[in-house]
């Protein structure tokens, strides 16, 4: 089958009458009606049932249809494939992400993105999640890292690791013995006092879903815009706090204070990468995702 055969065989099944067909593929009718003949030589069987009007498929016909489609669809994407390698080998990607994630992420993925792409040029628009994500819809980024929470569901995304939110306390707190860290039963937190990021953060609507499905009702002390002020606040004393696990590990060298899973299993989200759906991903894009997926496993 040639990419000509399929695309006359297609038309004529789509229009059911060779004339038609004829006259939308810019042929005559007895040409279109010996090629017909001649496809169906070389396969070994009818492809059309010529006796009935409209125009139907005998099932060799069906079979070689369905087919057919299916060749078409794998050489576009093969000449998808062939583009994306070629696309992008220079030009700029536009990243948008958190600070955090910018500081955890980027200089372990970045030295291997630019040996494979060298003159491909990164630039970070570093905001809110929520921020990112508009940016992500209004084309202000083309690919934004968030936590797959509650987000739009008109974007493209792919899941890149796995995150656990974690309790943060100056002191001890009662706790069950857990496998890489005890865990804490948030319920039995109504009353503390919190430090939670201010209203409409990502990671301040999971914690109130937390505290809502537990019953929690904290007494808020303070709010803040930045997790690592959140991290730090809590491990002076000022109150409780949740946060990613990323924020912890980049912290722990500041100030060591007493680390929890919430609940036996932990409290987890997935951090992933968005784009918008009509946005075609290039050979860069595709890698830069991959690094940064591989950069958890």
């Amino acid at each position: 089958m040639d990419t000509k055969q399929i695309q006359y065989i297609l038309k004529v099944a789509e229009c059911q009458n060779i004339t038609r067909a004829a006259e939308q593929l810019f042929v005559s009718q007895p040409a279109l009606s010996h090629f017909i003949s001649k496809a169906e030589e070389e396969l070994g069987a009818k492809i059309f049932n010529r006796g009935t009007t409209p125009l139907t498929l005998t099932q060799a016909g069906e079979r070689y249809v369905k087919t057919a489609k299916m060749i078409l669809s794998l050489q576009e994407s093969l000449k998808q494939e062939i583009e994306n390698l070629k696309d992008c080998r220079s030009g700029e990607i536009t990243l948008g992400l958190s600070d955090m994630r910018a500081t955890t992420m980027l200089p372990f993925i970045l030295p291997e993105f630019r040996r494979l792409y060298p003159n491909v040029t990164i630039r970070t628009v570093e905001s809110s999640s929520k921020d990112v994500e508009n940016n992500v819809r209004s084309g202000v980024v083309e690919i934004g890292i968030i936590p797959l929470y509650d987000y739009g569901q008109d974007l493209s995304s792919s899941v890149l690791y796995d995150e656990e939110l974690l309790l943060v306390s100056s002191s001890d707190l009662p706790s069950n013995h857990g496998g890489s860290r005890n865990w804490v039963s948030i319920g039995d937190m109504t009353g503390c006092d919190f430090i939670l990021l201010k209203r409409g953060n990502r990671i301040r609507r999971a914690v109130e879903a937390i505290f809502l499905e537990h019953g929690v009702k904290p007494r808020t002390t303070v709010e803040s815009s930045n997790n690592m002020t959140v991290y730090m606040m809590a491990a002076a004393g000022v109150g409780l706090a949740i946060v990613p696990d990323s924020v912890v590990r980049i912290m722990n060298p500041l100030r060591i204070p007493r680390v929890y899973s919430i609940g036996k299993g932990g409290f987890h989200w997935n951090i992933g990468a968005i784009w918008r759906e009509d946005m075609v991903l290039s050979g860069a894009h595709t890698q830069l995702i991959r690094l940064l997926k591989n950069r958890y496993v």
